[in-house]
């Protein structure tokens, strides 16, 4: 049962690396080039619980 298991998921992942190396997809063009907008959010959000951890030390 184990070397069945094992075979499928062998194959499996060919045919996948098959599937996705196909053409990859288009780039979005220069006014949208990202989700810049969420990853502010989230340098913030590590800047407030950095900035609270050390606080939190030096008392």
């Amino acid at each position: 049962m184990n070397n069945k298991l094992t075979t499928l998921i062998i194959i499996a992942l060919s045919m996948l690396t098959f599937v996705l190396a196909q053409d990859p997809p288009d780039l979005p063009g220069a006014p949208n080039q990202g989700p810049i907008g969420g990853l502010g959010w989230l340098a913030i959000s590590g800047i407030i619980i950095a900035a609270k951890k050390y606080l939190s030390n030096n008392k």
